[in-house]
């Protein structure tokens, strides 16, 4: 499983030593118990709002360049939503399905990495995590050419 980044909120207290907080927005957010020492004491108060770091629904830890990070994913998950979905799963409104490849594309992108080279990773997702047969190298190209375009922050590590 991959780690995703998503928006966090405290909503309250939970047992002794764990807080109940809502992970992700809208049709995706769930709660979770997060034992309070896994976040920092000026976030351990309700309606602290912070980008959680997690696998599956586990809390991983909190993402320090959090606004920075979703405003990369929210870019990156753009040109993957509209111009590759190879599953077709974003039609029928979910949004979030590719996350767990972004940050692998932001660190290609970042690397100076070529058209060739991101357009070559997707047709590896699709056929060797997806099981798909690929789409063609040329819509690839496309995809891979409107990543290359976007202008997105730099962060030291995904």
């Amino acid at each position: 499983m991959s780690e995703r980044r998503l928006e966090a909120v405290v909503i309250g207290p939970g047992k002794a030593g764990i807080l109940k907080v809502v992970i992700g927005r809208g049709r995706g957010e769930f709660v979770v118990d997060v034992p309070s020492e896994k976040l920092e004491p000026s976030l351990r108060l309700p309606n602290s709002h912070f980008v959680a770091v997690v696998e599956g629904r586990e809390l991983v830890r909190v993402e320090a360049a959090g606004r920075i990070w979703l405003t990369i994913q929210d870019e990156i998950r753009s040109v993957l939503n509209t111009d590759w979905d190879p599953i077709g799963v974003v039609a029928g409104g979910i949004n979030h399905e590719y996350d767990m490849y972004i940050g692998r594309i932001y660190s290609l992108l970042l690397s100076g990495a070529s058209e060739q080279a991101i357009a070559e990773h997707l047709r590896s997702v699709e056929v060797d995590r997806m099981g798909l047969t690929g789409a063609s190298l040329d819509q690839l190209f496309k995809v891979a050419a409107k990543l290359l375009k976007l202008q997105l922050p730099r962060l030291q590590r995904p």
